[in-house]
Parts: C-alpha cells; structure tokens; sequence
C-alpha cells in the first residue's frame, strides 16, 4: 500500500469512528432522556419534519390535508413518546444503548428496553445526517414507527381509499368496505377485541396477508393470553420462517414448548440485533431451564452476568436453575453473586421460609452459608 493510500485509509477510518461515536451519543441521549421520563428531552433529540414526511408519504393526501397534518401530526408524536414514557415508568423500566450500527446505507443506535414483568424490546433509532432521530424500529413488533403511525391516520382520518392503499388491495363493494370502517371504529374506541372481530370480517385475499396477521397479534395481546396464543400460532405457522419474525415468535415457541425452535428464534434475533446482551444470555438460560437442560441454563446465566454485570435478570436466572434443579450448589452460586454485584444481604431465614426456597434452604450448600454469617 502506498503512503497515500495508507493515508487515505487512516482518513476514512477515523471519519467513520468519528460518524459512530455522534450516532453512540445520539443513542446515549435517548436512552438518558427515556430514564429520567422526560419527554421533552426525547423529542428534542427528534427530526420531527422529517418523522412526518415518513409516516404521511404514501398516504396520497391532497396538498391541504397533508398540509393540515403536517400541523397536527406533532402533537400526536408527542402523545406517542408520552406513552411510552409512562409505560416505562409503570414496569420501573430502564433503556439502555447497546451499540451503533448501520441498516440500508442509515446509521442507527440501537436501545433496549427493560420492562420488568413486560419482557425485554430492541429498538433501532435512524438517524438523519444531522444525528436527530428520523424514524424507529421495533424488534418486537417487527415494524417501524412511520408504518405504524400511517396506519393510525388512516384509522381516524375519513378518507377510506387512503386505509385502503396502505393495506395494498383493492375493495369494490360495499361489503368490502364495511370491515376496514368497523376496524377503524373499534380502534378509536380503544375496543381491541372489537378490532380482533373486525379482523375475522376482512376480504379473504387480506387474510392470508402477513399485516393482517400482525394486526391479530397486537390486537390479541391486548385481550387475553388465550387470544394472543392463537394469534401467534396463526402467525408461526403462516410466515415463521420470516427472519424478522423470530423476536415475536419465541413466546409462541415457549407456549408449545418448542424449546430447539425458541433457541433458533432467539439466535435469529441476536443475529439481527448485532450479538448477544445480558438479557438474551438471559432469555437463553430461560429457555433451556424449561428444556430441562440445567447444565447448558447455568451456563447461559452466568454469560449473561459476565457481559453486563449490572444486569440482575441473569443473576435470577442462575437462583433459578439452582431452584428448579433442586441444586443447593447453584442457587446458593446465584445469590451470593447477587449480593456481591448489589452490595446487599439476604435475610437468609426470610428467604428459606418463602415456598420457592424452603427446599433449597435444606441443602448443606444453605445451610453452611447461613452458619458462615453467625
């Protein structure tokens, strides 16, 4: 190599670096405003122009409605991010930044979020070249934010043709019509079982399409587990080989105990994601305690308390493993460790009288950690 090329390569190297670290920062940003829950703080890290020209560009409008909601469409973004930021603050949720990456030529930061009892999420912000927030992708949804929003316009907005095009088929007669006006009824009433039934009425060409099965996901979450179940298995066995997929089908998986095929997905998602994290070693532990594979559980566990120390998911998962393996050994491993990484104490005779550890709390392991604190 030349000097000059050399040289040339150093030059690129380091603007490249130097493009990571503003999209590192941007991510940081986000994540430090979700967790003090203010939502001004978000929004200024948002291209709110650029947001609206995404979700209203292939709505159709005339140049006064577009014009109308590129005024009002703020407010909703806005109430969007409002209730996310209540949701976190529910579940005493966190987001953290994982990495930067870059997704069709548009560099974006990558987010977790922690829910508590709600699960885990991963979210790819893009970027636009100014480092604000243009558009969103959630992992758990397998959709963006822009696709979304259009949906919701169409849904409260009363140009039917406009719904119409964004569900890509064509509606002729009445009977066609009247499914997609219930749905949108249903919707503004916040009736989620009302729009589950609208669904069941759509023409039969829409039914066999991936939207409307996402459509019964979310729609079904919203109701019961029963109805989310069946939802799932429509979509797993109607498009489970989609990669994009694989996040929201490891539940399924996890309900029919298909435990290979729930490591698959969950391999297919840190594919996606650009690796692994605390929680996917995590999930991974999980997944294998209920494949009764206590060994390679441990082990996923403690990878899971190795890559984010501060992670304390990881740790339960390796109490779990003792716990479910009637292992003294390892429950007691999972909770020292806990103690070590939080700086606290465990009220040991507390937590040998609860029903999940009285077993455990029989152990030698136990019991010679209870009398190595007398």
């Amino acid at each position: 190599m030349t000097k000059i090329a050399s040289f040339a390569a150093g030059v690129l190297f380091s603007l490249h670096a130097l493009a990571q670290a503003d999209v590192a920062a941007t991510g940081e940003a986000v994540a430090a405003a979700l967790n003090k829950h203010d939502v001004d703080a978000v929004l200024q890290m948002m291209d709110v122009e650029a947001v609206t020209r995404l979700v209203i560009k292939d709505l159709g409008l005339n140049a006064k409605d577009r014009e109308s909601v590129r005024k009002g469409f703020p407010n909703a973004l806005r109430n969007n991010i409002d209730i996310g930021v209540r949701t976190m603050e529910g579940t005493k949720g966190s987001a953290k930044f994982l990495r930067a990456g870059v997704r069709d030529a548009k560099p974006y930061a990558l987010l977790r979020y922690d829910l508590g009892d709600q699960g885990i999420d991963y979210v790819e912000y893009y970027l636009t070249p100014a480092r604000k927030v243009e558009d969103w992708y959630v992992h758990s949804m397998a959709t963006l934010y822009s696709t979304s929003a259009a949906l919701g316009l169409a849904t409260v907005l009363k140009t039917d043709s406009m719904l119409f095009g964004l569900f890509g088929t064509r509606l002729t007669t009445e009977a066609d019509v009247k499914p997609f006006s219930a749905l949108r009824t249903h919707l503004q009433a916040q009736d989620f079982a009302g729009a589950y039934r609208a669904l069941e009425t759509f023409p039969e060409g829409f039914r066999k399409s991936r939207q409307w099965a996402l459509m019964r996901v979310t729609y079904g979450g919203r109701i019961d587990d029963a109805t989310h179940r069946a939802a799932l298995r429509h979509l797993a066995q109607s498009f489970g080989k989609d990669a994009d997929l694989q996040f929201m089908l490891i539940d399924h998986y996890l309900f029919e105990e298909q435990f290979d095929r729930a490591l698959a997905s969950l391999g297919a998602l840190e594919r996606a994601i650009g690796g692994e994290d605390g929680a996917t070693a995590n999930l991974r532990g999980s997944i294998l305690i209920g494949a009764r594979r206590f060994n390679d559980a441990g082990q996923a566990c403690r990878r899971g308390m190795a890559l984010e120390p501060d992670h304390k998911p990881a740790y339960w998962c390796l109490v779990s493993v003792g716990i479910e393996s009637r292992s003294g050994k390892i429950a007691v491993e999972g909770l020292k460790a806990y103690e070590t990484a939080f700086s606290m104490e465990f009220d040991l005779d507390k937590l040998g009288a609860l029903d999940a550890y009285r077993e455990i709390a029989r152990t030698p392991e136990f019991a010679a950690w209870k009398k190595s604190r007398r």
